[in-house]
């Protein structure tokens, strides 16, 4: 018993060294390459396809809703009602300064608005209560996701084709960031580039109906409410079979419920689940859900650490990156006051600041400083997708040390303890 509740056994229990480690696997030249090549990819089709299509209205105005300079109608969605942006619209499209302008384009801008807030209010050490700046920073988690309902709901055909793609895209880098991050972890081995893009094309099945299966499941029993609910809105006889069915209603609300909690508490071990065990979809789904009902608190701990971690590292990579933009502009500062050009490097590379890297250079003079201004701003864009990266890889890392301490802590299969080709095997031997 002694043994049992010993200061060594409760350390390794509470594994920070392991949580800790997802830092160190995030930033790994391979599984980074394989993130950014994603985010530019989503990215880049969501700037083509706003190049195609300019479907969202706005109208410039003073006072805004949002960082931006003008009001949109995500604007008018987040703070009101449906009902106020068929309003906007009526309005809008008599006005002389109404302006078109694409979906990605109003989601990237109101997206990283939300989360420059967030870090703002993360970053407000004097603020002495933890508790409400993480509450604020998951409510504006919320506007997100809110926003995109806003994009399904008003621009279905364009949300459906971007969202149904980009998932695709993430499938399929997830799963190699996944098995790059799970045979660095339990092997300490470094897998290469063609080597986790290969594991992933040939398990691509698996890792595409893993999370689709759990959210297929949410909507066949969330549809039948609904159609119980346009039942029951028949005149006269619609009450009357509520009232019979309504034991089936509750009985399809709680399974809906029970799906989504389970998907959202379970979905973080699915990708992780066929990278360390090259498990089918149906089976993966099984396992992440059976650590999440045998270990809750433990669950809960692990992504909450893993959390505060992967924060916490952003912060400090972010920082780094100002150090060196800020020492960088202050040199080239510097060398232009010595000729007295001063104005002249603001016109092509706006001052960086630590919550905002990406700015819009003001009006040049010449030819030249156009050209070179939209370089730098190239080179800022790469430098914000970095960070993207970052945020995607730590997150596909950090869910396979969690599934790792999870099938160690549920199934008591040590971390080292993972699926490889045999053909790899015979190769090493």
């Amino acid at each position: 018993m002694a043994e049992r509740y010993s200061l060594r056994v409760i350390w390794n229990d509470l594994a920070l060294p392991d949580l800790a480690c997802s830092f160190k696997l995030a930033i790994g030249p391979t599984k980074m390459l394989l993130a950014f090549c994603g985010v530019f990819a989503v990215c880049t089709l969501g700037y083509v396809m706003d190049r195609c299509s300019n479907s969202v209205i706005a109208v410039n105005q003073n006072q805004t809703l949002s960082s931006t300079a003008s009001q949109t109608e995500l604007d008018i969605y987040i703070s009101g009602h449906s009902k106020d942006v068929k309003k906007f619209l009526d309005k809008a499209k008599t006005r002389s300064d109404m302006e078109n302008q694409g979906v990605f384009s109003t989601l990237w801008v109101f997206a990283s608005g939300r989360f420059h807030e967030a870090t703002t209010q993360l970053l407000n050490l004097s603020d002495a209560n933890i508790y409400s700046n993480i509450k604020y920073a998951i409510s504006k988690v919320w506007l997100c996701l809110r926003a995109a309902g806003w994009a399904f709901r008003f621009h279905p055909i364009y949300s459906a084709i971007y969202f149904s793609t980009a998932f695709l895209i993430f499938v399929f880098v997830g799963g190699a960031i996944s098995r790059c991050a799970a045979l660095e972890f339990s092997k300490a081995e470094r897998p290469g580039l063609f080597e986790a893009a290969g594991y992933a094309v040939r398990n691509y099945r698996s890792f595409l109906t893993a999370p689709l299966l759990p959210l297929g499941l949410v909507g066949v029993f969330a549809f039948v409410v609904i159609l119980l609910g346009m039942v029951a809105a028949i005149p006269r006889v619609g009450e009357l079979l509520m009232v019979l069915l309504f034991g089936f209603v509750l009985f399809f609300g709680f399974l809906v419920t029970l799906m989504v909690l389970g998907t959202v508490a379970g979905g973080l071990l699915l990708f992780p689940s066929i990278a360390y065990e090259k498990t089918t979809g149906p089976d993966s789904i099984g396992r992440a859900f059976n650590y999440v009902l045998h270990c809750p608190t433990w669950m809960f701990y692990y992504v909450l650490v893993s959390g505060v971690f992967g924060t916490f590292f952003y912060l400090v990579l972010r920082l780094l990156i100002f150090l060196a933009l800020r020492l960088t502009y202050g040199l080239l500062l510097v060398g232009m006051a010595i000729v007295k050009q001063t104005p002249k490097l603001e016109r092509i590379w706006p001052e960086p600041t630590l919550l905002s890297f990406l700015k819009m250079p003001s009006t040049p003079a010449v030819w030249s400083e156009s050209a070179s201004s939209f370089v730098i701003y190239l080179f800022m864009l790469g430098i914000v997708g970095i960070l993207l990266s970052y945020i995607v890889s730590y997150f596909f890392s950090s869910a396979a040390v969690i599934y790792a301490l999870m099938r160690k802590k549920v199934d008591k299969i040590e971390t080292e303890r993972i699926f490889v080709h045999l053909e790899r095997v015979a190769s090493t031997d």
